[in-house]
């Protein structure tokens, strides 16, 4: 049989399959909206185990069982995360969104939004020479350039600041002129302090609301050509509302960010500032000084674990030096705290010492971390 006939095969069982797919998603909303009537959770662990036993054991060749098996939890994984995504999405109504910085986390914004609800009317702002993109995307109803942007935020009921953090703190002040009253304002940077005193002094009482926001997601490479409607899924989003925020109007952006995928986390400006330096911006220096550390001595032969844990060493460093700059003497602080146990683990080795009780330690600590987790398993874990 040639090339071609078997690619027509392979094509037909393809549509065959995605046609299942659809249907099985129609079956799991209407058992979900029967578990949500119920008030059970949405994912049945034991459930999920017996279906990806029952696929290992039955799995006709040349399919091998681990294959069956890990084929049919990605469906589950993607199934359960496309199920609670139409349910938070079937509570949010079309809305007019504006989306300053179109790079990767304005332009995932975007394609979440417009996957969650095709209705919403999405307008960017941006530098004039990155608009081509998100102009050959379809996701926005216009385009706008910053001397554009209070005609393109006028009516808005929402706006997302994505932008540099300063920038982004630049804008507040400009926004308190062009938006309406209804609309709220968050923004995505992973410094809350500085901009949420801003916006208490700029918009106290009635009108426009500012929310801060950050959504712990990202990738190691920017722009809005590696944006994903998917970067979001399952992941933590700290929202910083400040104290005696209208709750219905917080709802509404909660509701807007759990549509994304978002894991929505309530938490002051400095709980977060406090945080971060020690879940983000230590992992970040940590990979990049393992990367300093290897680099040109792999030899070719890295495998997963050290491609995983370097990841972020390919990360924008013009923009960690102002979220740095910003919390340095924090992450100072974070830097000296790990440097302890690396010496401790130095002078173990020099002496010829275990260092199992650190493994046993760090293995405690790693699944308590998980349990408190927001972040769902289909987002990684």
């Amino acid at each position: 049989m040639e090339i071609n006939e078997l690619r027509d095969k392979i094509d037909e069982i393809d549509r065959q399959l995605i046609e299942l797919l659809a249907r099985r998603l129609g079956v799991a909303r209407e058992i979900n909206e029967a578990k949500h009537a119920l008030r059970l959770p949405l994912r049945d662990a034991h459930r999920e185990a017996t279906v990806t036993e029952r696929a290992q054991n039955h799995a006709p060749p040349p399919l091998h069982g681990s294959e069956a098996a890990a084929w049919m939890q990605q469906v589950l994984d993607a199934s359960r995360a496309a199920v609670r995504r139409r349910m938070s999405s079937a509570e949010v109504a079309p809305m007019r969104i504006a989306i300053i910085g179109l790079g990767l986390v304005g332009g995932s914004i975007a394609r979440a939004l417009k996957r969650a609800q095709p209705a919403h009317t999405i307008v960017g702002i941006d530098l004039r020479e990155r608009l081509g993109a998100p102009g050959e995307s379809g996701l926005f109803e216009s385009l706008h350039t910053a001397a554009e942007g209070s005609k393109a935020v006028s009516d808005a009921d929402a706006v997302f600041l994505c932008a540099s953090p300063s920038r982004n703190l630049e804008l507040l002040g400009v926004l308190l002129n062009d938006v309406a009253d209804k609309c709220i304002i968050t923004d995505v940077s992973g410094i809350k302090r500085a901009i949420c005193d801003k916006a208490r002094a700029l918009f106290a009482g009635p009108g426009p609301l500012f929310v801060g926001g950050h959504p712990m997601a990202g990738k190691a490479v920017s722009g809005f050509a590696n944006s994903s409607a998917d970067l979001f899924e399952g992941r933590a989003w700290v929202l910083s509302p400040e104290q005696g925020a209208p709750p219905d109007r917080v709802r509404v952006l909660q509701r807007l960010i759990e549509s994304m995928g978002g894991a929505v986390q309530l938490l002051t400006p400095e709980e977060h500032d406090r945080i971060i330096p020690a879940v983000s911006h230590l992992p970040q220096l940590v990979s990049v000084a393992l990367m300093l550390t290897i680099g040109g001595r792999d030899h070719g032969i890295a495998g997963p674990a050290l491609r995983d844990m370097t990841r972020l060493a390919e990360s924008s460093g013009d923009l960690w030096q102002e979220l740095l700059a910003a919390s340095r003497s924090d992450v100072v602080g974070e830097i000296q705290r790990m440097r302890t146990y690396l010496t401790e683990m130095e002078i173990a080795l020099g002496l010829g010492d275990h260092v199992t009780h650190l493994f046993e330690r760090a293995n405690e600590l790693r699944r308590e971390m998980l349990r408190k987790s927001v972040i769902t398993p289909e987002a990684g874990e």
